[in-house]
């Protein structure tokens, strides 16, 4: 019919006899009483369980699959698809940096030990050495305000007098080793402090210490690719993708807050990403298994006759009309349980399954093909199902996904520290803005702490009578300028975006420090906030936040260390982030011109 769009099927009409309940009560009926042997075989047959019907059953299924490995720029074939696109960059602590150089120093302690060099290894001789030149390189701030900063953290401190000239910074040791060091590539006076004999068990023990900690921690800007951190949409672009019938195909989780990410995360969307150099070839497989019934603990017997788990009750099973997964497991149980069968196939990680067909074998010898349920029809709502990747709209063209399956090569069983970092993004309806707040910031150690006693801390380092009472002989009114915000609150002011006049974004602001007649910028601690500023507080770059970004809710960071064990069995940490939502609006209490 002409009117009818392509998009819309027609409506079909499917009718079902369902018995209506007299009572509420189903124990008598569900009991199951029993009572001499004809009643027994009276039931038997009033259940059908006597007749016969020409059905055969499967017995064999033979799939055919094509399988199509995915390629995320980056990523090698033992390495997690979390650990290579969440990874940022690690501002180690001195706590950190020390246990890395006594690693170190245990390694060179084996193999200079096995080596057998002439003269005999001394340990002290070489920690002296690694001492001068890869030492701890902290020196004390010149800057006031990096001064008063250092003194809200004492322990960092002291931490960091006791590690001067007994240490060794690991961190130091591997970005001042070149990549396949040499013993022309190794610093001459370093060189020059060995023995003869030291070097060459010194450079194979640099080296292999080089390449474990590449190893160790994931870290951006390895094979050219940075970080896949998104700052202005506080979210991660992962991607990869698969090459099928001469084309690429692109996979991307657009939006992933960090966290856990599986197949649902993925989309079929525009090619940003796309896998480099050669592509992966893809690989047919054919076999032959044996279905199996579908089923799933706890599940109602197919036969009356069958004693079942008595922890099961599925006659006081209550649901209402919004428990669309409760529904739909307890009917598939209760009606449809035995129409349905499963194969098992290994699939590799980190593969789209494309399902070419399955033929199904019976008892009889009959071969059925089975049709899929539904045709992928692109971007179209019909070709939607529960386990396939849904289309993203995009203006760029894709071929359409067949019946598949898709596994990521995601990392199981991944440890998450306590947050380093985290940052509030939240509304001021009052002040007309939107503040980042900072609420948990690094403690120079291994750990974080309060950002708002920080931030008092660092106010009364540096001004000791910020919160002295006003002077008696002051006057009875006092004219405020501009209320003090807490250091820790970081304002965003919306901005108009270039050519347009309506649409805005957020951009980092600064509020001023004064102290006496001083005026300094008040800049942020976390890594979260600081993109664009460099390590002396300069700004080198402006930093944007989308408007639509920072709901009323408000959005939550949170920055950590994540740990895991790649497929190899090798350990891997890396530095990611998550955004969770917020806790509601906040009020920063700035004002201007008041008398109080």
């Amino acid at each position: 019919m002409a009117f009818i769009s392509s998009t819309c099927e027609p409506l079909r009409i499917w009718s079902r006899l369902e018995p209506r309940a007299r009572q509420v009560d189903f124990a008598g009926t569900l009991s199951a009483p029993i009572a001499d042997p004809m009643f027994l075989l009276g039931r038997q047959w009033q259940f059908g369980e006597f007749a016969g019907t020409d059905a055969g059953s499967a017995i064999f299924a033979t799939l055919a699959r094509e399988i199509h490995p995915m390629t995320v720029p980056g990523a090698g074939p033992d390495d997690g698809v979390d650990a290579v696109t969440e990874r940022l960059p690690i501002a180690f602590p001195l706590v950190v940096r020390a246990r890395l150089g006594r690693t170190l120093l245990s390694r060179m302690d084996a193999a200079l030990i096995a080596s057998g060099a002439d003269p005999a290894y001394d340990p002290e001789a070489l920690r002296e050495i690694f001492y001068r030149f890869y030492g701890p390189e902290d020196p004390e701030p010149v800057d006031p305000i990096r001064a008063a900063r250092d003194r809200t953290t004492p322990r960092a401190v002291r931490a960091r007098h006791a590690l001067r000239g007994r240490s060794v910074d690991g961190v130091r040791v591997y970005q001042l080793t070149p990549p396949n060091v040499t013993t022309a590539t190794l610093p001459a006076a370093f060189r020059a402090a060995l023995p003869p004999a030291w070097v060459p068990v010194v450079r194979d023990t640099l080296r292999a210490y080089r390449a474990w900690f590449e190893r160790t921690y994931e870290l951006p800007g390895r094979e050219g690719i940075g970080s896949r951190w998104e700052g202005d949409q506080l979210e991660y672009a992962v991607g990869g993708a698969i090459t099928r019938q001469g084309a690429e195909t692109a996979l991307e989780a657009a939006e992933h807050e960090g966290g856990h990410l599986d197949w649902y995360s993925f989309d079929q969307g525009a090619t940003r990403f796309l896998a480099d150099g050669e592509p992966a070839g893809t690989v047919v497989d054919v076999r032959s298994v044996i279905p199996v019934p579908a089923e799933y603990p706890g599940m109602p017997k197919p036969r009356w006759w069958q004693f079942e788990d008595a922890a099961v009750d599925l006659g006081k099973l209550s649901a209402d009309a919004t428990d669309v997964a409760r529904i739909v497991v307890s009917e598939f149980a209760l009606l449809y349980s035995n129409d349905w069968f499963t194969v098992i196939c290994r699939q590799p990680v980190g593969s789209v399954a494309e399902l070419q067909g399955v033929v199904v074998t019976d008892t009889f010898g009959w071969r059925t093909l089975v049709q899929p349920t539904v045709q992928p029809a692109g971007a179209e709502w019909t070709g939607w199902d529960a386990f396939s990747l849904s289309p993203r709209s995009s203006g760029a063209a894709q071929a359409p996904l067949p019946q598949h399956l898709f596994l990521p090569r995601t990392l199981p069983h991944i440890v998450d520290g306590e947050p380093l970092e985290q940052v509030a993004f939240v509304r001021d309806e009052t002040a007309d803005m939107v503040w980042a707040i900072e609420q948990r910031v690094p403690d120079g150690l291994d750990a974080s702490r309060d950002a708002a006693e920080a931030s008092r801390r660092m106010r009364q380092q540096i001004d000791p009578t910020a919160d002295a009472p006003p002077s008696p002989s002051a006057g009875p009114l006092r004219y405020t300028l501009q209320t003090e915000v807490a250091e820790n609150w970081i304002p965003f002011i919306p901005v108009h975006l270039d050519g347009q006049q309506r649409a805005i974004q957020l951009q980092r602001g600064t509020l001023r420090r004064t102290i006496g007649e001083e005026d300094t910028l008040i800049r942020p601690v976390t890594s979260i906030l600081r993109e664009g500023i460099d390590d002396d507080d300069n700004r080198l770059a402006a930093y944007y936040v989308h408007e639509e970004e920072v709901p009323r809710a408000g959005v939550q960071v949170q920055g950590l260390l994540r740990r895991a064990r790649r497929y190899d069995g090798t350990p891997v940490v890396w530095h990611a982030r998550r955004v969770t939502t917020g806790r509601g609006e906040a009020r920063s209490g700035l004002a201007f011109d008041r008398v109080t």
